[in-house]
């Protein structure tokens, strides 16, 4: 990889923000979102001109986040994941109107940026629903770039009867978003029917390990976690859409009624508010589990996430029943003392008993890897200045100070375009050949992220 220099993406900022600074912050917050849309444009026209007889079914990111290269077109996959993300992302940003209606130069041609996500997001939509059909009522893992059909790839996830795994709960987020950004009714029923399925399966712990490819032993609150992500951004969609007061109070009701059950069953079940710990997954018999090496195994990334997105539902859940921030804030704490490795980074599992870092990663020849995935310390931004907002607990400012300049120090990658290389080594900050669930580049974590941190930090700015 080829980091960046901009000394932009090392903007310091003193403990107590001014208005200044909050206003530096939210234009290069700004400026970098419009960065990472000009880039997917630019990478999905750069497809097209290699391979002009095959329209790539999907959003195309099969590219290298280290090297920047295009990967050959036997070895690209069609990402279920990456699909609905960047539908419900973008989708949003359309609808908020933040995307600017201006010229961008991609190869050869020059097209309005605004226009051309938009037309993506219909082409995304079209080919997930095509997707949908022809794969028999379900939208698979991993599809074939050619046939848009479920790949043989041996990485695709095979469900069972009442099973499913997060592409089911992105699918969710990605029609509902884009149902509300078009008024499309077909898009609203099939994103609510994925998220009724989600909401099911992640209360009765269905849910299929992305990479061991078997529902999990134990029982983990990741799915029901994304889950509320996706009644989140619903929410915050709705907001923005201008549907008639019946239709948004029946929907948004639903979304209310769901966010309370979730965030209410991840705070009791795998939390200790008195410690602050959040873990990852219990025993079937409701107990936090540990792994046979006694490890009590927290994902500081999924923490944030969860984290963050229960900061957001208090802002939308105007009940004095639903009051956690503090308690949030007091997990993130614990998340800024444990899960920074030597050089700055977060790591993807610590052990809650140590607050050591754990291996997470091994590679052909058996060497075992502690990593730093981008997406990690990119949710731990976006929860500390929510929380900070929130609260005004200075210990959640100095945290989102602290993750920024992790993420923006080590992780843009001039090779494509500035967005951010998957996985570094955790101790040493060097790039590892692994993807931490999907291979291609990402839409959604930093860009919905940076959002967020957008937002927050200009409601800090007007109640200051």
């Amino acid at each position: 990889m080829a980091k960046l220099t901009n000394e932009n993406n090392l903007l310091l900022i003193e403990t107590n923000i001014g208005v200044e600074a909050i206003q530096k912050l939210i234009d290069f917050n700004r400026e970098y979102q419009n960065l990472v849309l000009g880039y997917f444009v630019k990478i999905r026209n750069a497809f097209h001109q290699a391979y002009p007889h095959i329209t790539y079914p999907g959003l195309f990111g099969e590219v290298d986040s280290i090297t920047g290269k295009m990967r050959p077109l036997d070895r690209q996959k069609v990402w279920s994941w990456g699909d609905t993300r960047g539908l419900g992302i973008w989708s949003y940003l359309l609808l908020k109107n933040v995307i600017p209606d201006k010229e961008i130069k991609t190869g050869e041609e020059v097209v309005n940026l605004k226009c051309s996500i938009m037309q993506y997001c219909d082409h995304i939509y079209e080919s997930l629903i095509k997707r949908y059909e022809i794969n028999g009522g379900h939208i698979p893992f991993i599809a074939d770039v050619r046939s848009n059909k479920a790949s043989a790839d041996p990485e695709n996830i095979r469900c069972g009867e009442g099973e499913c795994e997060p592409t089911q709960v992105f699918a969710a987020a990605g029609f509902l978003q884009y149902g509300l950004m078009k008024k499309n009714q077909e898009s609203l029923a099939l994103g609510r029917k994925f998220l009724d399925e989600s909401f099911i399966c992640g209360i009765n712990h269905k849910n299929v390990d992305h990479v061991t490819k078997k529902r999990t032993p134990y029982q983990g609150h990741g799915l029901l976690m994304i889950t509320l992500g996706a009644i989140v951004d619903t929410l915050k969609c709705l907001k923005y859409s201008g549907y008639g007061a019946d239709l948004k109070y029946e929907l948004e009701k639903m979304l209310l009624d769901k966010g309370l059950f979730i965030s209410e069953y991840i705070i009791n079940n795998y939390c200790n508010p008195e410690t602050g710990q959040f873990w990852e997954y219990n025993t079937r018999q409701g107990e936090p589990y540990r792994d046979p090496d006694g490890h009590l195994i927290c994902d500081p990334g999924h923490v944030s996430e969860a984290c963050a997105f229960m900061a957001e539902f208090e802002t939308f859940y105007h009940k004095t029943s639903f009051r956690h921030a503090d308690k949030l804030a007091n997990i993130m704490r614990i998340i800024s003392q444990m899960a920074f490795s030597g050089v700055g980074l977060m790591y993807k599992n610590i052990d809650l008993l140590t607050g050591n870092g754990m291996y997470d990663k091994m590679d052909a020849k058996g060497n075992k890897y502690m990593t730093a995935p981008w997406w990690n310390i990119r949710e731990a931004c976006a929860a500390a200045i929510k929380l900070y907002e929130m609260t005004r607990d200075k210990d959640m400012l100095e945290l989102y100070m602290r993750a920024r300049q992790a993420a923006y120090r080590h992780y843009p990658n001039e090779k494509i375009g500035g967005l951010m290389v998957q996985t570094l080594d955790a101790n040493t900050a060097k790039p590892l050949p692994f993807h931490p669930a999907t291979g291609n580049l990402d839409p959604l974590h930093c860009t919905r992220a940076r959002e967020r941190e957008i937002e927050a930090l200009e409601v800090i700015g007007r109640v200051r």
